[in-house]
């Protein structure tokens, strides 16, 4: 019988260090130029905003408010200490971004080849998706990060020669990373369980190796230990956070569930009202597909790739139950720390089809090519985020003395983090507003005494139009403002009352 050994993929590309890392560093460059390019262009959104919010405080504050995911928090705080304009806020999302495109380098170069490592780091630098999340004051990329150092870590440890003990740096690399992960998104937990099966399989004869994992892993355990209780109460199925996750999605099912295949690789709003790029986006899924099913039967006597579908596959089974049966979160953006191993697999697939079948390697190439550029260019080229910072410069822009506003926004915090002006604020939530009477009632709430109000609002579904009659019958509205979100700031005088008809006299 044949034993198939957990062995370095070998290097198919020079060894010679001006071309070794030639390859890289030009990814790398391209990288960060698309994670930079307009990163301040739009306003931060809400729950950008939410971050910010949830990094002031003192240091202990931070910890105490966000004891489910701190680190994140706590390393926004030090990066607020210096700088506070938006395109600085998402840099430090920017600085994860690119350590990932060189991790998953290293990671899919260790585990398939030189090629299959240049290739996922291109496939992860040029994912809209991800450069979204690149761009955005949000812990998701940090996450990545993080579970992506982790498993590099136990990769050199998996892949250590048989006659040679894996050193106690690489496993407690292992460890101390997966616990940064989990810190900063509780979700990197599941990245144990396969984890977990691969130890067991390449070292279950090992006793003092498998005692050696064991106790890094304990101390996981132990160090986490102060977060499990907030993670407990968040998982509950009747908490206010799984009820708003129902309301936004629907639990994973049959036609659900293969969508963040494609989304892990493309923007999602480019598919949105197009059949024609709705077909292509689905072919494109097809070719996903069928790169990881090339990848993994190409390897199918390695146990590399093997090792590869299951950082990818096996975390996606606990995620899809909870959803099912607690809080919805099969979302792209929470499963996103596992799109890295998607690549790799894709990488391998490629690298299999470009040797055996290059006409079909060059359809793939021509297809995906096609889907990301699209993507790229909507992502670039159509505003994605709501309107807060460009609603307010308009009215800091002509507010005079004795102005109030009027947000009609659902949140409150971009009012507060982007308004500087000298006017009264005033919070009137208008976007849940479904009727017509709540339209009377939003509009009698508006404060009295003023000689000029800002309102400024996002389309309130269906009853724009009843919303401004409302407006026309209580006040003059002298100039409307228009953006690219559908949002409008008007600015509204007092009714000038010998304008109006006089009612008709009863017969």
């Amino acid at each position: 019988m044949t034993t198939n050994r957990l062995e370095p993929a070998p290097s198919r590309v020079s060894t010679k260090p001006a071309y070794r890392w030639l390859p890289i560093s030009l990814i790398l460059g391209a990288a960060a130029f698309l994670f930079t390019y307009r990163l301040g262009q739009e306003s931060l959104w809400t729950d950008e905003l939410f971050s910010v919010q949830d990094a002031a405080g003192s240091p202990f504050a931070v910890y105490k408010e966000n004891q489910l995911r701190p680190l994140y928090y706590l390393l926004l705080k030090g990066w607020m200490a210096f700088g506070s304009g938006d395109a600085w806020l998402r840099s430090l999302s920017v600085v994860f971004a690119v350590i990932s495109v060189f991790l998953i380098y290293r990671l899919g170069r260790r585990l398939a080849g030189e090629s299959e490592g240049l290739i996922a780091a291109l496939l992860l630098a040029t994912s809209p998706l991800f450069i979204n999340h690149a761009q955005e004051v949000r812990m998701y990329v940090v996450s990545l990060c993080l579970g992506l150092a982790g498993t590099v870590c136990l990769t050199d440890a998996l892949l250590t020669e048989r006659s040679q003990q894996p050193s106690q740096r690489a496993i407690a690399g292992w460890s101390l990373f997966r616990l940064l992960a989990i810190y900063t998104f509780p979700l990197n937990l599941t990245l144990l369980l396969p984890d977990v099966i691969a130890i067991w399989l390449r070292f279950r004869k090992e006793r003092q190796i498998l005692t050696s994992f064991g106790k890094w892993l304990l101390l996981l355990f132990v160090l986490w230990s102060p977060s499990v209780l907030s993670v407990v109460q968040e998982a509950a199925a009747n908490t206010t956070y799984a009820e708003k996750r129902l309301a936004y999605s629907k639990p994973p099912g049959l036609g659900n569930l293969v969508y963040p295949l494609k989304f892990w690789m493309v923007w999602p709003f480019v598919v949105q009202g197009s059949k024609v790029l709705h077909v292509l986006y689905q072919l494109f899924t097809l070719v996903v597909a069928g790169l990881v099913g090339a990848g993994l039967i190409r390897k199918h006597k390695s146990p590399t790739l093997l090792l590869t579908a299951g950082w990818f596959v096996i975390p996606l089974i606990p995620i899809v139950a909870f959803s099912l049966f607690s809080a919805q979160i099969w979302d792209s953006r929470y499963v996103l720390f596992v799109s890295p191993y998607l690549f790799i697999l894709m990488a391998a697939g490629f690298t299999r089809l470009w040797r055996q079948w290059r006409s079909g390697a060059i359809v793939a190439i021509a297809i995906y090519s096609v889907a990301i550029s699209g993507a790229l260019a909507d992502y670039y080229t159509v505003q994605n985020r709501a309107d807060y910072r460009f609603n307010l410069e308009t009215v800091e822009q002509y507010e005079q003395p004795g102005d109030a506003i009027i947000w009609g926004y659902r949140w409150e915090n971009a009012l507060d983090y982007y308004y500087d002006g000298a006017a009264d604020t005033y919070w009137r939530n208008v976007q849940d507003v479904d009727t017509a009477d709540g339209i009377e009632q939003w509009v009698s709430q508006f404060p009295k005494g003023y000689k000029r109000w800002w309102v400024v609002i996002n389309d309130p579904k269906s009853l724009s139009t009843e919303v401004e009659n409302r407006l026309k019958a209580a006040y003059n509205i002298e100039q409307t403002f228009s953006y690219e979100q559908r949002s409008s700031v008007m600015l509204l005088a007092p009714l000038d009352k010998s304008s109006k008809e006089s009612p008709a006299k009863p017969n």
